[in-house]
């Protein structure tokens, strides 16, 4: 240690009554040695009122005579040679631990790079639109689909949800062009800096000896381990997440400068994924308040950093004025709870619970967590597992040590992970960001362990040497685990779960597409009609993997069974079981041949390359069915007001008739091919209309209602036309006076489409 002197304590009959401006304390440290000095300053009271941290250290005594590299030495910039010096004399200062982190950092790269195309076994569309976006984005002049320029957000799915992280993927879409391995690799060299930032919290924030452990911890955590490897945003998120924790406590301990690289890294956080905002701001919010009094002090260039702040926000506050009501309709398509026709209460009720759950150990450490599988490690839990009792010890020791700044901002972040996921239900993706304060933590309580254990030990092995093991011990541990782990995520992973289709681990882009282009390459002449079912987005994925323009059409078997298509017969039809299932069980077709399969991991067949014909008298079969489907179907509803109603209604291939009149707007009926849908209302008990609400499609549509009253015999018409918009919206029918109804049949027509075709309908009501 030091050579140093321990200071007297204050007596307490001088608290609060001395007044210092100045301390100086000399610390005499041997060569090569290297030590964090935190000084907390106390109110009157005894409260602590700031913490701040010094970095000490005395170099070896050979460090001066190593010579700066030559092509250094004739370097203009004076930061560059000073920041080489540093890093000479840390490296020289405490070399093992620079020798373990920069090891870990590589053993944290290699597990998220190695067979990265292989795992995860799906490639997501989710994935492939940021480097399609990224590649329109180029070739429109830097503009969106809407033509604005330099956008904050680009659209995916019908809905503003991208922005950084397809601006990210610009420049490697230049250099290597379109393949999973470029799209997931530009992810992963940007979240590596999450496993650098935390080694360096746990280093510089808590002064740990062993700052590795947090980026071994960070590399066998499961759902972070499977996330890093994706394309998806809230990987990017969850890294940035990092940075801001990382360079806010650097302003919180150290230099109040700081702040600003916080507050860049707070707005990255922001703009990479959606749910991240909530975060960001609940962070924001309770580090303002809990650190309020070490704000005031640095009130300067706490306003310099507002600034900076609203700079950061000026492209938000562009795209809600060029797209208002854009942020409520994201909730709209969540389906959010916000937006459900029920009391404050109620919501503010469904919040805190699903707030709750994202803060339930059990839903982060069980063994199959309930998401949805392609998010889940099968058996892993989406924390560390075998860490769970030093995540709880971190835990406590940050309770213990509420009071300083380190301590605090972790508990902070933990209470802000779930926030975002909570506006519409928790969802691994959604609360991602709980792995960052959860790994720090976890690391914490383990180098406590360790520090206990080697204290125990001191009886037979000094402390020192016995603490040093112990971490060597724990390097090897986490190494060995996160090779087991890689070892089994590319041998085993895809047969955890053999539900690969739509509502499952959406597997085969790369499969099918790849084996389409082999296909159209020995056969140039034939017509290839893909199944788009078996995944979310598959036109995005076919653009990835085909290019621009697809040399062949999405579609499936289903278009061919409702209508008469005579083009079939030269046609090779890329299948799902499922579908090729209905096709051989089918009447309406012949001849049917598969000239290829290509299997699912477990070894069954997962897609058909099939050619088949109709029967003779198909189009007798087809005008047979389609009388069928025109006829009303009959049911019963309850209203929203309980009372019971019969029903005739429109075959729907979409929805259930209640979903028309449950008072909820984001449910939707769809008519499967009848143009107009009709809607038969018969009450038992009459009801007042004056005015009727319906809430339709965008395209242009025109909705009448004929009404009768108990004795009419006749009824009252009313009807209405309407442009196009892009978005569903409320036609009203008003009433000439109020009527007393007992029938009412509705009519919504899509102007623009003929028959067959799809007609929406979100609800109907009446006042």
């Amino acid at each position: 240690m030091a050579d140093t002197e321990p200071l007297p304590e204050a007596s307490p009959s001088l608290r609060g009554r001395s007044t210092l401006r100045e301390v100086n304390l000399r610390l005499v440290l041997r060569p090569g040695e290297h030590y964090y000095l935190h000084i907390t300053t106390l109110t009157p009271e005894g409260e602590p009122l700031e913490t701040r941290t010094l970095s000490l250290s005395n170099p070896p005594a050979e460090a001066e005579a190593l010579p700066l590299p030559t092509w250094l030495e004739e370097t203009e910039p004076r930061p560059l040679i000073r920041f080489w010096q540093r890093l000479r004399v840390r490296w020289q200062t405490y070399p093992w631990v620079g020798i373990l982190t920069a090891l870990a950092l590589l053993f944290y790269a290699l597990t998220r790079l190695i067979g990265l195309a292989q795992f995860p076994i799906y490639f997501f569309s989710d994935e492939a639109v940021q480097t399609l976006l990224a590649a329109d984005f180029l070739r429109d002049g830097l503009r969106n689909y809407d033509g604005e320029f330099l956008p904050t957000y680009f659209e995916n799915g019908g809905q503003y949800n991208l922005s950084l992280s397809v601006y990210l993927q610009v420049v490697p879409y230049l250099l290597f062009g379109r393949s999973v391995v470029v799209t997931r690799a530009t992810s992963v060299l940007i979240t590596s800096l999450s496993a650098l930032w935390v080694a360096l919290l746990l280093r510089r924030a808590f002064g740990s000896r062993f700052p590795w452990l947090a980026t071994l911890v960070l590399m066998v955590t499961p759902t972070w381990f499977l996330h890093s490897r994706t394309a998806f945003e809230t990987a990017l998120a969850t890294s940035f997440y990092a940075g801001f924790l990382y360079y806010y406590l650097r302003y919180r301990l150290e230099q109040p400068h700081y702040l600003f690289h916080a507050v860049l890294l707070a707005a990255f956080t922001f703009y990479s994924y959606s749910p991240a905002q909530m975060i960001i701001a609940v962070s924001v919010i309770l580090l303002a308040a809990v650190d309020a009094p070490y704000h005031w002090q640095q009130r300067r260039t706490v306003m310099r950093a507002l600034g900076l702040g609203l700079l950061c926000l000026l492209p938000y506050i562009r795209f809600q004025l060029t797209y208002p009501g854009e942020t409520l309709r994201h909730l709209e398509i969540l389906r959010s709870y916000w937006l459900q026709p029920m009391p404050l209460s109620e919501k503010l009720g469904l919040f805190f619970q699903e707030y709750l759950r994202g803060l339930n150990l059990l839903y982060w450490f069980r063994p199959d967590p309930p998401d949805l599988i392609r998010h889940v490690m099968k058996n892993y839990g989406h924390l560390w597992r075998p860490g769970l009792l030093f995540t709880l010890l971190g835990v406590a020791l940050a309770l213990r040590h509420i009071r300083q700044p380190s301590y605090r901002t972790m508990l902070i972040a933990v209470l802000a992970a779930p926030s975002g996921a909570a506006l519409v239900g928790l969802g691994v993706t959604r609360a991602l960001v709980m792995v960052i304060p959860a790994t720090l933590l976890t690391a914490l309580g383990l180098e406590w362990a360790m520090t206990r254990l080697s204290q125990v030990l001191a009886g037979w092995i000094p402390s020192r040497i016995s603490l040093n093991a112990l971490g060597a011990l724990a390097f090897a541990g986490l190494s060995l685990q996160g090779g087991t782990m890689l070892q089994d995520a590319l041998q085993n992973a895809p047969l955890w779960y053999r539900n690969y289709g739509l509502n499952g681990m959406q597997y085969g882009a790369r499969e099918i597409f790849e084996a389409v282009q082999t296909y159209l390459q020995a056969h140039p002449e034939a017509k290839i009609l893909v199944s788009p079912t078996w995944a979310n987005g598959t036109d995005n994925l076919a653009r990835f993997f085909a290019g621009d323009p697809v040399p062949f059409a999405l579609g499936n078997i289903d278009a061919f069974m409702d209508e008469y298509h005579p083009e079939l017969e030269n046609l090779v039809l890329v299948m799902t079981p499922e579908e090729y299932e209905r096709a051989r069980n089918s009447p309406k077709f012949t001849d049917i041949h598969v000239e290829q399969t290509l299997p699912y991991p477990d070894g069954r067949p997962g897609f058909y390359f099939v050619r088949l014909r109709y029967v003779e008298n198909i189009e007798a079969i087809l005008e047979a069915e389609r009388q069928q489907r025109r006829a009303l179907v009959q049911g019963q509803i309850t209203l929203p007001d309980g009372t019971l109603a019969q029903v005739a209604y429109s075959y729907l291939d979409m929805g259930e008739i209640q979903h028309a009149f449950d008072g909820d707007p984001t449910t939707l009926i769809r008519t499967y091919e009848a143009n107009p849908l009709r809607v038969n209302l018969f009450l038992a008990t009459p009801k007042v209309v004056s005015r009727l609400i319906l809430r339709v499609g965008g395209t242009p549509t025109r909705v009448t209602a004929r009404l009768w009253s108990p004795e009419a015999t006749e009824p009252m018409e009313v009807s209405q036309e309407v442009g196009e918009t892009p978005l569903p919206r409320d036609v009203t029918l008003d009433l000439p006076a109020p009527l007393e109804v007992v029938r009412m049949e509705i009519e919504v027509f899509s102007m623009r489409d003929g028959e067959p075709a799809h007609v929406h309908l979100w609800e109907v009501r009446w006042q």
